[in-house]
């Protein structure tokens, strides 16, 4: 520790005039006081926080598209109106009578497990009674019907390798068109697709 007397300070540095002496004694105490602790003991400073730097945030990766799966009945449609856009037909346009009719005989040959146009059991047997109870007036109507195909890809192909299906889909009378399709308890399915044109 070095000595903080003022007498014993200027002393030491041969200082003799009384004035000098004060000023070097008030500089000198300042120096060492903060230096050696003189009046007291002080508290150390602090030093000031440093504030950590924000963890690194890594790049998240963008998210994959969504794939939602369309619907077999819509997929149907989109690749009927392909099939007619190849052979340069007009795309039939989709209406809400004829895929109540066609979802009506889906679910009815599901509920009796059976491929068929007309169902004499069911409550409304043949394409004539559903369109009627669903209010289509026609001028020319049909229908295909399928079972066990899971991909509408599939259905449109064997359709298509099928004469009357294949007449259906492309023919021109047409102008209108609804898909329908359920499953069986055993979780077979059943598709139907109606076609028409408008009184």
């Amino acid at each position: 520790m070095l000595p903080c007397d003022p007498k014993t300070l200027a002393a030491r540095r041969g200082v003799r005039s009384p004035l000098a002496s004060r000023t070097l004694v008030a500089a000198s105490m300042l120096v060492f006081g903060a230096l050696a602790g003189c009046g007291g003991k002080h508290p150390a400073p602090e030093p000031a926080p440093v504030e950590a730097p924000p963890p690194p945030v890594a790049a998240r990766p963008a998210p994959a598209p969504v794939r939602v799966p369309v619907p077999i009945a819509d997929s149907i449609f989109i690749l009927t109106n392909r099939e007619r856009s190849r052979a340069d037909l007009t795309p039939l346009r989709h209406n809400a009578d004829l895929t109540r009719a066609a979802q009506l005989q889906a679910e009815q040959m599901a509920a009796a497990e059976k491929l068929a146009h007309d169902l004499p059991k069911a409550k409304y047997p043949t394409l004539a009674s559903r369109l009627k109870l669903v209010g289509y007036a026609y001028r020319a109507t049909g229908e295909n019907v399928a079972e066990g195909y899971t991909s509408a890809a599939a259905l449109m192909a064997g359709w298509m390798t099928s004469p009357l299906h294949r007449a259906n889909i492309l023919s021109a009378r047409f102008t209108e068109t609804g898909i329908g399709t359920a499953h069986s308890k055993s979780g077979r399915a059943y598709h139907a697709q109606v076609f028409g044109r408008p009184r």
